[in-house]
């Protein structure tokens, strides 16, 4: 495997449409073997998701067959003696929320939380793994651009070019501050984490870590889709790669470093949907930079191999070794299953 003796901690996901299958233990035994057996521990694989955003679609065969999913493959990896080294978790929309604001009023869905969050929470917790989720601030900034800050969305302290959006001066707003706990929020991703904090402490597990499993920003997009431009795209992974290294926690969780997942590695050119849709990545599909993020080496020209990229970041774990870093540039491989390649200093 091409992550092989790297040092990049490599997070294996599995589709929606394997999911179901995996109900059944030996498919879940076979599909370990298969993937994780045959690679670990000269790969270092530190997770598996199984499934994404099963809970905000419309398939409920699906959602029932979620939990079980991901039981048999913890057993699979405990039978293997892998259970402490890998875990087992999948990544939610923040359409599970019902209420995201203030954030201290974080609430889930009522009927998704009794019947599929509050058993795969007590899971959870049970074997010590994260809660995932997909937190995008740009979808709250295109909805409303002319209410919600650019820069707080961007988690920028300056101002940033919108290309052809222009956001009123007068709308502008740099920090919210939650009216119940008093909390001030500088940016849109660290109250959309901590929403979630406080709707799993609703529920009683407000001991379960949140990860944030995708977040990025699209660098290209239509005429109606406001914000979505290389410059921003460029400013927020930076800006969040640049926290991410400060090794913060979020205003309710000051002391939990947050961890966070890059979406994503290469746009996806054949993807349907807005043109934003196919431009989240860090490389175009033919290998070269969509943009600059702060991790080239300098070295590199144009076209580039995204793989020496994850080298070149390897190479500089010793001298980041002090620092609380997680990043992850996420990309599909031939197999259709999604690798999320984390560096965890």
């Amino acid at each position: 495997m091409a992550f092989a003796y790297s040092g990049i901690s490599v997070t294996v996901g599995i589709g929606n449409e394997d999911v179901s299958s995996l109900t059944d233990l030996f498919n879940a035994q076979q599909w370990v073997e298969t993937n994780i057996a045959q690679y670990y521990p000269a790969t270092d694989i530190s997770g598996i998701l199984v499934g994404n955003e099963v809970f905000s679609g419309d398939d409920s065969q699906l959602k029932n067959d979620l939990l079980p999913a991901m039981q048999n493959i913890y057993t699979a990896l405990k039978n293997r003696g892998f259970e402490n080294d890998v875990f087992v978790s999948t990544p939610h929309s923040q359409a599970i929320l019902s209420t995201s604001f203030p954030p201290s009023a974080g609430a889930f869905v009522p009927d998704i939380a009794s019947k599929y969050l509050a058993p795969m929470l007590k899971f959870l917790r049970e074997i010590g793994s994260p809660f995932m989720v997909n937190p995008y601030p740009y979808f709250a900034y295109k909805a409303n651009p002319q209410t919600v800050s650019l820069q707080y969305a961007l988690s920028a302290s300056t101002s940033l070019s919108t290309a052809s959006q222009t956001v009123a001066a007068s709308s502008i707003t740099t920090s919210v501050t939650d009216p119940n706990t008093g909390l001030i929020y500088y940016n849109l991703l660290d109250a959309e984490v901590d929403a979630v904090y406080a709707a799993l402490e609703g529920l009683g597990y407000s001991d379960i870590k949140v990860v944030v499993s995708e977040t990025g920003w699209p660098s290209v997009g239509d005429p109606d889709e406001a914000g979505a431009t290389v410059q921003n795209a460029q400013a927020y992974n930076s800006n969040l790669i640049a926290r991410l290294e400060r090794g913060q926690g979020t205003p309710a969780k000051p002391d939990v470093p947050l961890q966070a997942f890059i979406f994503a590695m290469f746009n996806e050119d054949l993807k349907p949907g807005p043109t934003s849709e196919r431009h989240y990545g860090l490389f175009n599909p033919d290998g070269t930079p969509a943009y600059d993020f702060g991790l080239l080496p300098t070295s590199m020209s144009s076209p580039v191999d995204p793989y020496s990229v994850y080298y070149h970041m390897s190479s500089c774990a010793s001298q980041l070794v002090t620092l609380s870093i997680s990043l992850a540039i996420t990309s599909f491989i031939t197999n259709c299953f999604l690798i999320q390649c984390s560096l965890l200093y």
